[in-house]
């Protein structure tokens, strides 16, 4: 799973060490706008590719939750 979020460029948005997404202003740059929906378009895909390869059972418990960061820390701690 590493591998994979690390070759679609996405395996950055586990880090423990990333600063969440800033709220949006009205003085908010094109490049902070385009920043922003980078990232939120990076945390679907996440999400999407963790929970695709999590058995049926696995998978039922863990699509309520709308965080890949959230769900990737429990399952390494669970794992």
């Amino acid at each position: 799973m590493k591998f994979m979020l690390t070759a679609l460029k996405i395996f950055y948005m586990l880090d423990p060490n990333l600063q969440p997404i800033p709220v949006p202003t009205e003085n908010d740059t094109d490049e902070v706008k385009a920043e922003r929906k980078k990232r939120n378009e990076d945390e679907v895909m996440c999400r999407g590719h963790i929970l695709n390869a999590l058995s049926d059972q696995l998978y039922d418990l863990y699509t309520v939750e709308p965080s890949a960061k959230v769900i990737w820390n429990v399952l390494e701690f669970k794992y």
